[in-house]
């Protein structure tokens, strides 16, 4: 039920972003959308591990494919999924050997999970489907990447400390 309502709250948010994305890059990237991922699922992988993390990932897309939110909004199942499987284990395999997360951990693990999503993203939407230029995947890259972990990723640690600290999911 947790993840449900994070996926609510996620889906929400990403209404909002997806267009300011769209407006931004002309459909082509998505930065406002990395950065504010950042602040719902590592919460959601912490807490439901890949279940609920991955419950949180794949309910905005359903709604952006149908609300038509943004021109990839077809992509976002297989880019959701490209960031959260790796951010999950990670999170589980600290969370077993230490009962909390400090921030330096959180933003390592949040910088390398979107660093994979955003190779993942750059090979195969921006090579194979869009067939964008060097120069414009590089671009496209790094800002979704950098905005990603130097804004996103405290903000994500800054929610989940507030969750942790309510004890809303234990």
């Amino acid at each position: 039920m947790g993840s449900l309502l994070l996926a609510v709250a996620f889906s929400a948010n990403m209404q909002i972003t997806e267009r300011l994305d769209q407006i931004w890059t002309g459909g082509l990237g998505v930065p406002l959308g990395h950065t504010f991922a950042q602040l719902w699922w590592p919460t959601a992988a912490i807490y439901f591990g890949l279940t609920g993390a991955l419950i949180v990932a794949n309910f905005n897309p359903i709604i952006a494919v149908l609300s038509a939110t943004h021109p990839l909004a077809w992509s976002f199942f297989f880019l959701n999924m490209s960031e959260l499987i790796p951010l999950a284990f990670l999170f589980r395999a600290h969370l077993q050997r230490n009962p909390d997360i400090g921030l330096v951990p959180f933003l390592i693990y949040v910088a390398a999970a979107d660093l994979f999503v955003n190779v993942v993203q750059a090979l195969g939407l921006y090579v194979v489907v869009l067939k964008l230029g060097f120069g414009q995947i590089v671009v496209l890259f790094f800002w979704q990447w950098l905005m990603a972990a130097i804004i996103g990723g405290p903000m994500g640690y800054a929610f989940y400390r507030a969750v942790r600290r309510a004890g809303v999911f234990q």
